[in-house]
């Protein structure tokens, strides 16, 4: 059977341009659910595209430290306040600023961002 042109077009998509505008900001509530993590996955897979403010877990410290530090992100906060300890050491040393507890998830979700990522349950 023979290709027609509109199919070898298809199957040769280029290649596209370098990114070259302004990065997006964007915060990702959820960020250790299976959502958030495919999501910190489109972020990691475009670099220069876009900057993390915040990424906030529900009690996960070590999970979302590793996102927190993989994704360059400003902030992280975890729901739990119980693992503010937890996510204090973990991030230690980096400049990532470190919350926990209810009104620190809503101060993450209100810190300045072009794109929140709700991966949240509720």
């Amino acid at each position: 059977m023979e290709m027609t042109q509109k199919n070898r077009a298809a199957d040769s998509a280029p290649t596209p341009a370098p990114f070259t505008g302004a990065p997006r900001r964007l915060t990702i509530l959820g960020a250790t659910g299976s959502i958030g993590r495919s999501t910190a996955d489109v972020i990691a897979a475009a670099p220069g595209r876009f900057v993390v403010e915040a990424v906030v877990g529900g009690r996960d410290a070590e999970a979302l430290a590793k996102i927190a530090i993989e994704l360059g992100a400003a902030c992280a906060v975890l729901a739990d306040p119980k693992g503010y300890q937890a996510l204090a050491s973990l991030l230690a040393g980096t400049g990532i600023e470190v919350g926990a507890g209810p009104e620190a998830v809503v101060e993450a979700a209100m810190r300045p961002a072009d794109m929140i990522v709700a991966a949240i349950s509720g």
